[in-house]
């Protein structure tokens, strides 16, 4: 059997004494990084590992990561940490992020029978609604719609109008 080296030793001892490893440095912030993804992507996490994470690696870095984050990715570890939110399939793309560095900060998930109220009642209720306004686009209206049917439908003008004071006759010769 084939004995195995200790990564934590390595990985400690890389950290140490970043100075007899020059070459490895760039590599290392990207195997930190993806050491953290994978275990934020884990199956068995659940609130309270979401939240030992944060508090090891520290809020700011947390939210570093957090940030490396897909919204595809983000949007599954919330569905997976927070599955009842009412939110979760209606809010922009940036808000499962927010949520998931919300939850790790300590916020609370969304109880099953909080997230279903009945249809009438709760927020939907109190939300008065509130209707998006119309909007029309220029290629949509009528006169860009409009087509050609080989008729003039603009008024005839009259002779009088036509001629004006003093203005040219009909052949085009001045009236005298």
């Amino acid at each position: 059997m084939a004995l195995d080296v200790d990564g934590a030793a390595i990985l400690g001892v890389i950290v140490r004494a970043p100075e007899l490893f020059p070459d490895i440095r760039g590599d290392l912030a990207k195997t930190g990084r993806m050491l953290v993804v994978k275990q934020l992507k884990a199956k068995g996490l659940m609130l309270d590992g979401l939240r030992r994470v944060r508090e090891g690696l520290g809020s700011e870095t947390f939210a570093l990561v957090l940030d490396g984050l897909t919204d595809a990715e983000t949007k599954s570890l919330v569905t997976r940490l927070d599955r009842h939110h009412p939110d979760l399939k209606t809010a922009a793309p940036d808000w499962p992020r927010r949520h998931l560095a919300a939850l790790g900060a300590g916020a609370q998930p969304v109880a099953k029978a909080a997230a279903a109220t009945p249809k009438g009642k709760g927020a939907e209720a109190e939300r008065p609604s509130v209707k998006a306004p119309k909007v029309t686009r220029a290629l949509g209206s009528a006169a860009f719609a409009a087509r050609w049917d080989g008729k003039d439908h603009d008024a005839k003008a009259s002779k009088s109008k036509a001629q004006g004071k003093g203005g040219a006759t009909k052949h085009g010769k001045a009236k005298k």
